[in-house]
């Protein structure tokens, strides 16, 4: 097949406590079968089961963060990766013809540049090139991809003492392939509230993970601002 949905779930290999990723990714499935009755769907998980709304279960050894692994075992050439704790809420054809053009698109993450001294691949890329969230990813199966794959595998491998999320060594692979890569807007991933008002809590009460700059605006764009004071110009920003 062409194209498809892929989603990795399971209940055995840790993750957050109570979570039941089965059930998020048969809901987050449904949700998307209501835009696109049609769309192919595959499910990699750790143990059989059968449920109406994916095309197809595939069972292979997971790991807590097995991503990367997965998304190569694709039946599709054309794939938009899931994350389970998701709601699709309108048809997203039109990221499979993004894909025409781009190997690989994304959404930018809330986490731009943490701080980790002991990785210096992650370190030396500049802030503006943002980590981007791993929770929906379009891409397409090519020597470009596999190659990025590769990089991605090894540098999780190298700093999985360090940093036990795959999204750092996701950043430095992006950076170092340079795979065809394009950034969807915010409304492809929209993430809660809370999320962005932890990292700015987190860097308010001083965690050295993130910078004093962190998540700062760096440019106001709308007529009016020579007769705002700062906290006027955030009022009447755009949230993001």
């Amino acid at each position: 097949m062409k194209k498809g949905y892929i989603y990795v779930a399971s209940n055995s290999v840790g993750g957050a406590k109570g979570n039941d990723y089965i059930k998020e990714a048969i809901h987050s499935a449904e949700s998307l079968r209501k835009v696109d009755p049609k769309a192919n769907i595959c499910l990699f998980t750790d143990k059989p089961f059968n449920n109406k709304v994916f095309n197809e279960v595939k069972v292979v050894k997971m790991s807590l963060r097995c991503k990367q692994n997965c998304l190569l075992l694709s039946p599709y050439k054309k794939n938009i990766y899931i994350d389970t704790d998701t709601y699709v809420n309108h048809n997203l054809n039109d990221l499979f013809d993004m894909l025409d053009k781009y190997d690989i698109v994304g959404c930018n993450d809330y986490s731009r540049k943490r701080v980790f001294p002991k990785i210096p691949e992650y370190m030396k890329i500049p802030y503006a090139f943002s980590e981007l969230n791993g929770g929906l990813i379009g891409y397409k199966i090519n020597e470009n991809f596999k190659r990025f794959i590769d990089l991605w595998n090894n540098y999780y491998k190298k700093y999985e003492n360090i940093v036990p999320w795959d999204q750092p060594s996701l950043r430095i692979a992006l950076w170092e392939s340079g795979i065809n890569l394009y950034i969807l807007p915010l409304e492809y991933n929209r993430r809660a509230k809370a999320t962005k008002e932890k990292c700015v809590n987190l860097r308010k009460k001083g965690d050295q993970r993130f910078d004093k700059d962190h998540l700062k605006t760096r440019v106001f764009h709308f007529h009016g601002l020579e007769k705002m004071n700062n906290e006027e110009k955030e009022n009447n920003a755009q949230c993001f």
